[in-house]
């Protein structure tokens, strides 16, 4: 199987056979239709070996999963989840993949970058009623949250923010071996159709409720995968590695991660 990263980024617009032409006053891009079909069948329709193609990637992933300490599996949630979506990729022919994935460059699995969960995690410690939501958010957890939270007294949000993921002024004073680490979740199991990647579109109206929308297409990673979120976490004050590590996975279940999860994507069980 190609290298997905590849594939999408480098590959996927080759050989299509692109046509310009000058239409009143704009340019219209057309190209092979069939082609373009034929690599979005190729990135998502085809299936096989795509559990081999999984076992390869995780091979590579090895070296940094020697330095993780603390790991939890949570699965997608229909449907699905989306990141990446600002990496350009479009070309304007029509029934290509408008959007972009963050896509391992040496694998070409599919990934959650660790700064984009290290982001979502500081991002809920803003959130005032944080460690009153996550108990009724996250019922499985009450018990272990009730504790952390008990553990947190004394301090505030922002200040455990800061603790935990630095600040302006000593986030890069720190020693590497006294701060958290986040690597980037990978995806640890195919879903039950043995595929990785889905297609789905978006309509946006812009200002006009009214407007048709030009519908754009693009690349998710699909539901019902297994995605594996690794950290190198130490003791902070009360806390421990273990007591942060349930705290992140309540967090992820709680508000998701990615693009769009107002609309339902992202979201993780």
């Amino acid at each position: 199987m190609k290298n997905l990263s590849k594939a999408y980024y480098k590959d996927y617009f080759q050989d299509v056979g692109f046509k310009i032409e000058q239409r009143k006053n704009e340019l219209k891009i057309s190209g092979d239709k069939e082609k373009i079909a034929r690599k979005n069948w190729e990135l998502l329709g085809n299936a096989a070996g795509n559990e081999q193609y999984l076992k390869e990637a995780h091979k590579v992933f090895k070296g940094t999963d020697a330095l993780t300490n603390q790991c939890f599996t949570l699965e997608t949630r229909y449907p699905g989840l989306v990141t990446g979506v600002g990496i350009s990729h479009e070309a304007k022919i029509e029934g290509e993949f408008k959007l972009g994935i963050h896509l391992d460059y040496t694998t070409g699995l599919p990934v959650i970058y660790g700064s984009t969960v290290k982001g979502v995690l500081r991002a809920a410690f803003q959130e005032k009623d944080l460690l009153d939501v996550l108990p009724v958010l996250v019922p499985g957890a009450r018990e272990k949250l009730e504790n952390i939270r008990t553990k947190m007294q004394g301090r505030t949000l922002k200040e455990w923010a800061c603790l935990i993921f630095g600040d302006d002024d000593d986030r890069d004073s720190r020693s590497a071996y006294g701060r958290d680490v986040f690597f980037d979740a990978i995806i640890d199991k195919l879903n039950d159709k043995g595929v990785m990647l889905a297609s789905d579109s978006i309509t946006p109206h812009g200002n006009d409720p009214l407007k048709d929308p030009v519908p754009l297409t693009f690349v998710r990673i699909a539901s019902g995968c297994n995605i594996r979120f690794r950290f190198r976490l130490v003791d902070t004050d009360t806390l421990t590695a273990k007591d942060k590590a349930t705290l992140f996975k309540a967090i992820l279940i709680a508000f998701g991660i990615g693009a769009k999860t107002n609309v339902g994507y992202g979201r993780l069980k």
